[in-house]
């Protein structure tokens, strides 16, 4: 008897930009097969969920996120033991909203001092998939503001970041996230208050140093950046992943593709630059970059994001409003939706290194799985047009 079989369904696989109408059969958390819906009518399982008229394709991964602790204070106002009721709460909204998977990213933070292990542990009690980067943190505000995911609750300077201390973070980290900002962060403060902001935090000399130090220990590194020359800084290092990358040269985008080193975008802002455009992805992806999109959550729009106006504070459940701009504008040239969506579900599992298991239908992958009233993005930007969602072979949401 099968766990689940979820029949005649729009299926999204994403390794192809046709839609399947057929069935999956679901075992111990693992896509078993996919077949005609006529072969499914005559299975049994202790679950069968009927997708007519829905679409089913692979759960949501957010491969950049801040909810564990930056949200959980200015979204919650928590400051104490609270912290990680309220990083559940945020982990539930993500769910909630089709997000299967999560990249959180642990800076420190100067007033909140629970440890990684513990958000770690939280986490992992939770129906989600949850990765952690872990980093260092440059606030432009003057004098500079440095925190970090291994000295929680304590505001430091970059004179307390020795080589024992990037290869603690190292250890900790799950997978290439904003392990160092190359350039220092607005923080979600108002410009006044960071006049320093976008302000190159480190020469070649010390993103080389810090590269190395991560690969020694074989872990990739990823970076907050933004800039032209800092991009080639960290490229020219062989760093792994860039997030933001905001301000890169239209020629950029073949070296970055050229070195497999994917971006992570963040349209509706992110740094001190204006974030990146619709024209600016499009060009990433026919150079051959690798590019995810992220909420970056919980973060505030930039006055110059494109046609994100009446967003205010970006949460989990404004990725897909989030897209929607770059989405329509890539189809408008040509690009499928499905390769559209892969920017928030095969590529971003591959930010994570985790795309051998999840971000695609087929079998022997996760049951990682949502089902929607049309494509994401594309036919809706609400969330609660997503109405049932599975994750490890399990129903965790059900909307019906």
């Amino acid at each position: 008897m099968w766990d689940l079989i979820i029949k005649n369904g729009r299926i999204l696989t994403m390794d192809s930009s046709k839609e399947l109408n057929k069935s999956l059969l679901i075992k111990d958390g693992l896509i078993a097969d996919i077949v005609e819906n006529s072969i499914a009518e005559k299975l049994d399982a202790c679950r069968v969920v009927d997708a007519e008229g829905l679409v089913v394709m692979p759960g949501i991964v957010d491969c950049h996120t801040h909810l564990c602790e930056y949200a959980t204070q200015g979204v919650h106002q928590t400051v104490g033991k609270s912290q990680k009721m309220a990083a559940v709460s945020n982990f539930l909204d993500c769910l909630k909203s089709g997000i299967t998977t999560l990249g959180e990213h642990i800076l420190g933070h100067p007033v909140l001092s629970t440890t990684i292990e513990e958000l770690k542990e939280t986490a992992s009690q939770t129906a989600l998939t949850v990765k952690f980067a872990t980093g260092t943190c440059c606030v432009g505000t003057e004098p500079l503001s440095y925190t970090s995911a291994i000295r929680p609750g304590s505001s430091l300077t970059q004179d307390d970041f020795d080589d024992a201390h990037y290869a603690g973070l190292a250890a900790a980290s799950d997978f290439p996230g904003e392990n160092i900002f190359i350039t220092a962060t607005v923080a979600n403060l108002p410009v006044h208050l960071v006049p320093n902001g976008g302000k190159r935090i480190f020469d070649s000399d010390d993103i080389n140093k810090i590269v190395k130090i991560f690969h020694s220990l074989g872990k990739k590194i990823g970076a907050h950046i933004e800039g032209a020359e800092n991009i080639k800084m960290f490229l020219d290092a062989n760093g792994d992943v860039i997030h933001h990358g905001h301000g890169a040269e239209p020629q950029q985008y073949h070296e970055i593709a050229g070195k497999n080193v994917p971006l992570v975008a963040t349209p509706h802002g992110g740094t001190s630059s204006p974030p990146n455009s619709p024209e600016e992805i499009y060009q990433a992806l026919k150079a051959g970059v690798t590019v995810a999109i992220s909420s970056d959550s919980y973060l505030p729009v930039h006055p110059e994001a494109v046609g994100m106006e009446g967003i205010e504070l970006v949460g989990p459940k404004d990725l897909f409003k989030v897209c929607k701009p770059t989405f329509e504008y890539l189809h408008e040239r040509g690009v499928s939706k499905v390769d559209c969506l892969k920017m928030i579900t095969t590529n971003a599992a591959k930010v994570m290194d985790l795309d051998a298991e999840i971000g695609v239908i087929s079998r022997l992958k996760k049951a990682d799985i949502i089902l929607c009233k049309g494509i994401p993005v594309f036919d809706f930007t609400d969330t609660d047009s997503v109405v049932m969602v599975i994750k490890d072979g399990v129903v965790e949401i059900d909307k019906n």
